[in-house]
């Protein structure tokens, strides 16, 4: 992946030669290219639809690149809907446009249409398996004789892809094979360890322990700006923050923003990653993010008088600098039975820089630095930092969210409790199961592969903390 310089420095050359070639479509599409990787959204897309305008050969590609802007990028799921139609009706058989129609639905819980499409690109590329694996998580009922889950079963006997062995566990799991679904897991997790650089805990560790130092600014109350006041969820990964954020979009005054891209890019931009913080900013430093998150609000249509959640789970490790760009935000932490955390994120394909996540004792050795951070700063600054447990909700749904209402100083509203009806796009792992209601059946996952974790984690598992 190219470092944000040399993205700047190819759409920079891409924007002199679209100059020097107005008429050149190739050069306005290599100016949407470059222009979607910094984050030049409304650039991009202006850039794209004028190759198309100028006559690009093999248009649909410039149109499906369009929608991804839309849907993964600025949330808007209908423009992205036309463009991915625009695609198929230029050439129904393209790949990409077919993939990302039933992805689309996917986000958007259409299990039929994501079906439909899933399959069709799949007869169109035969030999890849990823459309394959999709179109079988994304099939409402499994049974074990069903050719599409034989056919991914035999592609796993000669595969070296992490994304089938992931996508067999879960359809092992599903038909209730958990010792086939380990088999799969342990398959995966070693596909993926060797494409990942070795995961340093103790680098790490260090690293960590610096945020320790950072005391978070106090929360500020801005005249007029309050009431709306961002709330980021952070926290490990697969502790209930996607399921969270949609308890709030319920609310009549919450707007989800998703994993917004806009701190990753800042991130990058001043030297951090995913999982590595960046050095203290200073104030003028802070300033620039503070406006440059509202303008990427403004970009993603935010309606006036709502509060936006920004749920990335991995900003956890960037807190005290987001806390400083925006003093008036606030931050909840998810939590949830370790083991059954340690267990998902296992089974959870994740980005490379979190390369912990392919051994069972590095998650747990991560699952430790998130407790010793949420604890020191729910501690020190109670005001800004609030603990939202996931076995409290499963106990009591309705008193766990007037809780957390009352502490971001809103009202209750029932319709909280709906949210699995909401139709707005899903961009996590949790893609299917949030559209399901609460069920105690989401807890004690663990519990299925209890004797294969002993062997690797031993008498561990029996204490309440990792």
């Amino acid at each position: 992946m190219p470092s944000y310089q040399e993205s700047f420095s190819a759409y920079s050359a891409a924007q002199a030669q679209a100059q020097a070639y107005p008429k050149d479509p190739v050069a306005a599409f290599n100016v949407g290219w470059w222009g979607a990787k910094l984050g030049k959204f409304s650039d991009a897309i202006a850039a794209y639809e004028q190759s198309i305008a100028l006559g690009l050969s093999g248009p649909e590609e410039a149109m499906v690149n369009i929608a991804s802007i839309y849907s993964e990028r600025l949330g808007d799921a209908a423009a992205a809907l036309e463009w991915l139609g625009r695609a198929l009706e230029t050439d129904p058989l393209y790949y990409p446009a077919l993939f990302n129609r039933a992805h689309l639905a996917e986000q958007l819980g259409d299990r039929d249409t994501a079906v439909e499409y899933f399959a069709r690109a799949s007869k169109v590329k035969a030999d890849d398996p990823l459309a394959l694996t999709r179109l079988v998580e994304a099939m409402p009922m499994l049974r074990t004789d069903d050719p599409h889950i034989a056919k991914l079963r035999h592609i796993a006997t000669k595969s070296s892809d992490a994304d089938v062995f992931y996508a067999l566990a879960k359809v092992e799991e599903r038909l209730g094979q958990y010792s086939n679904a380990w088999r799969a897991l342990q398959a995966a997790n070693a596909c993926d360890a060797k494409a990942h650089s070795p995961w340093q805990q103790d680098v790490a560790e260090t690293r960590y322990r610096s945020l320790l130092s950072q005391p978070l600014p106090p929360l500020v109350q801005r005249a007029g700006q309050t009431d709306n006041a961002p709330v980021f969820i952070v926290g490990m990964f697969r502790t209930g923050s996607t399921l969270l954020e949609q308890l709030l979009a319920a609310h009549s005054r919450f707007f989800p923003l998703g994993e917004s891209e806009f701190w990753p890019r800042a991130i990058a931009q001043l030297g951090g990653s995913m999982i590595v913080p960046t050095k203290p900013i200073k104030s003028e430093e802070a300033e620039r993010l503070r406006n440059g998150f509202y303008a990427h609000m403004s970009d993603r249509q935010v309606p006036v008088n709502r509060r936006v959640t920004d749920k990335r789970p991995d900003n956890l490790y960037h807190l005290p600098m987001i806390a400083k760009a925006l003093p008036e935000a606030r931050f909840i932490i998810t939590e949830r039975d370790w083991r059954d955390t340690l267990l998902s994120v296992w089974a959870t394909r994740l980005h490379p820089q979190h390369a912990y996540a392919t051994n069972l004792a590095n998650i747990r050795a991560q699952l430790q630095v998130c407790k010793s951070l949420s604890d020191h700063w729910r501690a020190n600054h109670p005001d800004r930092v609030y603990r939202f447990r996931y076995e409290d909700l499963m106990a009591n749904p309705e008193v766990t969210m007037r809780a957390l209402l009352d502490w971001l100083g809103e009202p209750w509203d029932p319709d909280c409790l709906s949210f699995h009806r909401l139709q707005n796009p899903v961009r996590t792992a949790s893609v299917w199961q949030i559209r399901e209601p609460l069920m105690q059946t989401r807890q004690q996952r663990w519990v299925r592969y209890e004797a294969q974790l002993r062997q690797e984690l031993g008498t561990a598992l029996d204490q309440e903390a990792p």
